[in-house]
């Protein structure tokens, strides 16, 4: 136990010290004035971090004090998640007014769902809802990066390293969150340590990943090696997907145009 104890300190320092390397680049490579919301959750996952350090020194690692204070600072952490999971969407499809315009509804029906669905399940178990919500909140970042993504693939849409790393971290860190919530609402005395000590190591993971992608991030991308294409073939590809692209936003617009005046 004590060993278990002493490797889950651990894994918290070493995301603590990723964090704020994170955050350094961040501010050096001026990324957080075009990722303002995912710079505030970095920095929300910080502050709960010596949050949680302090209150488990002051009142222990099983006290009721220091599970509610985590799951209210969680609470403010999957609010900034989920922020900066839109900032992304926002990044890759603000181009197409159509298309964005489409995608804020389905977003904020996602966010909602969340609640109904973490209500539902804990009727019967008020001690069960933070779990819940935790897990809802996987699920319904999960579902959007992934949409996000085939939706990207599908339409040839341009995504630089740095917005696929955002993508690829907040995936992967969910679905793991999801799977986790699962195992411990099942087996939560003998896995609480096991659960805590794997999400922090998933999350480590996802920063990491992010890390990679802030520090090879420049304002001026050099050009890359050109693919050796036919130049009909290449032309004709590019002229479908754009065509099909700019079909879809502007059929999006115009429903969305017509809906207002209809009102």
């Amino acid at each position: 136990m004590y060993e278990a104890l002493n490797l889950r300190n651990l894994s918290w320092a070493l995301t603590t010290i990723t964090e704020l390397i994170l955050l350094v680049y961040l501010v050096r490579r001026k990324l957080f004035l075009s990722l303002p919301f995912f710079s505030a959750y970095i920095l929300a996952a910080i502050l709960q971090s010596i949050l949680m350090a302090a209150a488990y020194r002051v009142w222990g690692f099983q006290s009721y004090r220091a599970w509610l204070i985590f799951w209210l600072s969680q609470l403010m952490v999957q609010t900034a998640r989920f922020a900066a999971v839109v900032e992304v969407a926002r990044r890759v499809l603000s181009p197409f007014s159509g298309i964005w315009a489409l995608g804020r509804p389905v977003l904020l029906v996602a966010a909602g769902s969340v609640l109904v669905y973490a209500a539902l399940l804990s009727k019967d178990y008020w001690y069960s809802l933070p779990l819940n919500v935790d897990r809802g909140a996987g699920l319904a970042i999960a579902a959007v990066i992934v949409t996000l993504l085939l939706f990207a693939r599908y339409y040839g849409l341009l995504m630089d390293n740095l917005n696929r790393s955002l993508c690829v971290g907040f995936c992967l860190y969910s679905c793991f969150s999801v799977i986790n919530d699962t195992l411990l609402e099942k087996w939560v005395t003998s896995y609480l340590s096991f659960w805590s000590f794997l999400g922090v190591l998933t999350f480590l993971a996802s920063l990491l990943l992010w890390l990679g992608a802030a520090r090879a991030y420049s304002e001026t991308t050099p050009a890359r090696d050109p693919v050796i294409v036919p130049r009909e073939l290449h032309g004709r590809l590019s002229s479908e997907l754009n065509v099909r692209l700019r079909l879809l936003n502007e059929h999006l617009n115009q429903l969305l145009n017509s809906g207002g005046q209809r009102q």
